[in-house]
């Protein structure tokens, strides 16, 4: 009698760790050249053994002219200047873990000795799906199968070698005002220094007495230059003469500021009729 062997896989990318029941600490790594080592956590908070594997990808965000955010992952040219995802191991790589159980990742960077000064970056990319003995089915005229979710969390690593630093400077404010009554500002700006910007970008709607009448910041990482958007939503603003300042401050509530290539805040402002 012929057994078919059928597994059925559904692949789930996502960033958040509470969708797939094994959550990550931290979720940017970041390691200099006098260690060459890190670690990080993955927990099973489900109730099955999970299957987890850890690879490394380079990628990148990137923002376009309407400050668009997409994801970048065929960039040959700026992988040979920046990956370091061919130099990273993981020790283990492949585990299984029980519900409740945690596990150290040892990660080792064997990157080359004469790396230019400034930050390499590589994604971890983390995968966990239930484990499952395969489905063996009869031929039969009714085939079913069992679903096995693999989901994959993508985190950040970050190299940094020598003397780092980083840089924004604001080239053009673009604000307008959307068809369902946002205020829309675009800010063109030029990433400078030899390091990606890890921040915060606070835009601020301000009347003509220096008053903050509207506020919006958001947590970012910026690897090249482009154009950042943020929306401010109007609400009860009147009509008049504003001013709109932007801001870029290398703080994030999810990172140490000891992490993070530090820079003096910038900030630029441009004059804006709200009619």
């Amino acid at each position: 009698m012929k057994k078919l062997l059928l597994t059925v896989l559904l692949g789930v990318c996502t960033l958040s760790a509470g969708i797939s029941q094994v959550t990550i600490a931290p979720t940017n790594l970041f390691v200099n050249d006098n260690s060459r080592f890190g670690t990080y956590m993955v927990i099973n908070n489900s109730n099955e053994n999970q299957e987890i594997s850890v690879d490394f990808v380079f990628s990148y965000s990137a923002l376009n002219e309407e400050g668009q955010r997409r994801i970048v992952e065929d960039d040959s040219i700026s992988a040979e200047q920046y990956s370091i995802a061919e130099n990273v191991r993981a020790f283990p790589q492949n585990f299984v873990l029980n519900p409740g159980q945690r596990q150290i990742v040892r990660l080792r960077i064997a990157a080359p000795n004469d790396l230019e000064d400034g930050t390499y970056w590589a994604r971890i990319k983390t995968s966990a799906t239930p484990e499952a003995p395969p489905v063996e089915l009869e031929q039969t005229e009714t085939v079913t199968a069992s679903l096995g979710l693999i989901v994959e969390q993508v985190t950040g690593l970050y190299y940094k070698v020598g003397s780092v630093n980083t840089g924004i400077t604001v080239n053009q404010i673009m604000p307008r005002v959307s068809d369902d009554g946002v205020l829309e500002v675009l800010t063109n700006y030029e990433r400078t220094g030899n390091s990606p910007f890890l921040g915060s970008i606070i835009t601020s709607l301000i009347d003509s007495q220096g008053n903050v009448v509207q506020q919006a910041r958001s947590s970012t990482t910026l690897y090249f230059s482009g154009t950042h958007k943020q929306d401010i939503s109007l609400g009860d603003v009147s009509p008049g003469e504003y001013s709109i300042r932007v801001e870029f401050i290398t703080q994030r509530n999810d990172v140490s500021s000891d992490e993070i290539v530090q820079m003096q805040p910038v900030s630029s402002t441009t004059k804006y009729t709200l009619r």
